[in-house]
């Protein structure tokens, strides 16, 4: 779970506004680190994300000034990934609000639905906090690779290079040392099996005596003096991912 989500709730009546702020203040306590942050305008709310962003914004959509799909709109130009919970007295804005692809959409009438959509809002923000942390910026000779630790399954030294598998890219050549990536690669579960290949332990389906054996069947050479090592490593990161 990321450490702390910053949710903001923009509603002018202010009695529902602070209501809505101790209901998620409920049910996000003790499940994770939050800060709730509630103003009574758009113009308030665009001001203060102005100065530091929020992870999940409610937003009403019938405001004076500036309504709730006016506020979207600046807010998804500040942070194109932001996630917005629209809230509205009128069910018929639902088909309007789709324009801004929002989270979610809920009726005022219906707020007794916000301990699930809370918990669906935390499930995708844990996701992608888990994706953007296993995005891996691997330093080389002469520039900065960005790199998927998802979807890369090895990587094999070619002379003074390194060619990455991914399987979602195909395969990609760039000059760095094998050494160089095993540095920095070996924190996130990559490990060198031999002196030439380097593989993601998540993708690691059966170690023999002679050789590991991908989830796509892709069998690549063990290196002897490796067997006790490639099994271990293999073995912890699989505790660590049951726990």
């Amino acid at each position: 779970m990321k450490d702390n989500i910053k949710f903001y709730i923009c509603d002018d009546n202010s009695d529902f506004a602070n209501k809505t702020k101790k209901e998620i203040g409920l049910i996000l306590n003790g499940r994770c680190k939050y800060e709730i942050t509630a103003f009574s305008s758009g113009t308030e709310l665009i001001k203060q994300f102005d100065i530091q962003n929020a992870d999940a914004v409610l937003l009403d959509i019938d405001m004076p000034e500036m309504n709730g799909f006016e506020a979207a709109a600046l807010l998804q130009k500040r942070k194109e990934d932001i996630l917005i919970i629209f809230v509205t007295g009128h069910e018929d804005k639902v088909y309007h609000s789709y324009d801004y692809h929002p989270f979610w959409f809920m009726r005022k009438s219906h707020m007794h639905d916000l301990k699930v959509v809370i918990s669906k809002l935390l499930r995708k923000i844990d996701a992608e906090d888990e994706r953007k942390r296993l995005t891996f910026n691997l330093k080389t000779e002469n520039r900065t690779i960005e790199i998927d630790i998802n979807t890369v399954t090895y990587i094999e030294s070619y002379k003074n290079d390194i060619i990455i598998w991914d399987r979602a890219l195909g395969k990609k050549q760039i000059r760095c040392k094998i050494t160089e990536a095993e540095k920095q690669l070996y924190p996130l579960n990559i490990i060198r099996i031999q002196n030439g290949i380097l593989v993601n332990c998540r993708y690691i389906s059966k170690i023999t005596s002679r050789e590991v054996i991908l989830t796509d069947g892709t069998q690549l050479g063990l290196s002897r003096s490796k067997i006790d090592f490639v099994r271990e490593e293999y073995q912890n990161f699989v505790r660590r991912t049951l726990v």
